[in-house]
């Protein structure tokens, strides 16, 4: 059996952090060259679509892989340059405006902007377009279906007493707060210290209970049967269940996020336009469906819609129902002082 992957996964990271530095000095001495530097998650792109590109373009595209959001913004703000296009979780995006990481895609330049979703244009995460959808998904819980008969319903079935040492929560700040939120009933807006100390307090009474905080390996320990629930990405879950259909995904009654993930232009861009050509064609209705059948993820690219497969388009558990997107919520946009108070509530649980 094929070993499950993970976008959130860096299968080569082994390989490609030792080449890092002399890949990125190449990049420079060949910017005569026609090329794009592309940064993005792994197993998170159509096997095709980069060669077809390249094919149709003359354009190479160097790819290369992140393992998490968090190394990878810390990664371009301590000054890696080199990369052209990188995909950006919706919430970091205004942290990548504020620093003057990436630029806007010019008024006018993509022709197959229109082909996007009404929900995906002009998002307040991004309101002035500066970024593009690429894909997007909500987070859940997956289970093995042969060790829990009963399937689970609610948020609070990752904090079952029942199930100690067979839980595994997602390794990420936002996520694991968001949660705990949403059974507290505290909005995302707060700044209130006394709503944090109860956050704490509620993931730090569920740790005695998981396994692992795990992004990416935790796709491996459901496989093999050591874990029986993991807070999860939907399509993570969905390649999985490829090579194990005894595995399933739910979005919890309490309701969930949804995360739009977004290709965006980095500042210094040394090959811009060859970059633009490139967003462009992964706009295209056909290659947009082409990779959201292969991932597993939702395509924001509604002209792609009669393209994808039908099985996966009429999966809520993958496009929810019309009464489910409405009950959707997009992470809040944080500003640098909650950001702070997320981020040392997640280090307290952690240490906990």
């Amino acid at each position: 059996m094929a070993e499950p992957v993970s976008r959130r996964s860096f299968l080569k990271a082994a390989i490609l952090a030792p080449l890092m530095p002399a890949l990125l000095a190449a990049c420079r001495r060949a910017d005569d060259k026609r090329v794009v530097n592309f940064f993005n998650w792994s197993n998170y792109i159509g096997k095709d679509t980069l060669p077809e590109f390249t094919k149709r373009t003359g354009v190479d595209v160097r790819y290369d892989l992140f393992a998490d959001e968090d190394e990878m913004f810390t990664k371009l703000r301590a000054g890696a340059r080199g990369y052209d296009l990188i995909v950006v979780g919706d919430y970091l995006i205004p942290r990548f405006k504020s620093m003057n990481l990436i630029e806007p895609v010019p008024a006018g330049t993509l022709k197959n902007l229109d082909n996007l979703g009404p929900r995906f244009r002009r998002p307040v995460y991004d309101p002035d377009e500066t970024t593009v959808p690429y894909l997007w998904g909500t987070t859940g819980i997956a289970y093995n279906k042969k060790k829990i008969k009963k399937a689970p319903t609610s948020w609070w079935d990752l904090w079952d007493p029942q199930y100690k040492d067979r839980v595994s929560m997602l390794d990420n700040v936002r996520d694991c707060i968001s949660v705990a939120m949403q059974l507290l009933k505290i909005p995302q807006t707060t700044r209130d210290p006394e709503d944090f100390k109860k956050i704490r307090e509620l993931l730090v009474k569920q740790k005695p209970l998981v396994k692992q905080y795990s992004s990416a390996s935790y796709l491996n320990s459901l496989v093999a049967g050591e874990i029986d629930l993991a807070m999860t990405w939907s399509g993570d879950l969905f390649q999985t269940a490829r090579e194990n259909p005894d595995l399933d995904y739910v979005i919890p009654k309490e309701g969930t996020y949804m995360w739009v993930d977004c290709l965006a232009i980095m500042r210094g861009s040394r090959h811009r336009a060859d970059t633009l050509r490139l967003i462009d064609y992964l706009l295209e209705p056909s290659v947009a469906a082409g990779i959201a059948n292969s991932v597993r993820y939702a395509t924001p690219n509604q002209a792609a819609q009669p393209e994808v497969d039908k099985v996966l388009l009429k999966d809520p558990r993958v496009y929810p129902t019309p009464a489910l997107m409405k009950q959707l919520q997009l992470h809040h946009v944080l500003d640098s002082e909650q950001s702070e108070l997320w981020s040392q509530t997640w280090a307290d649980v952690k240490v906990a």
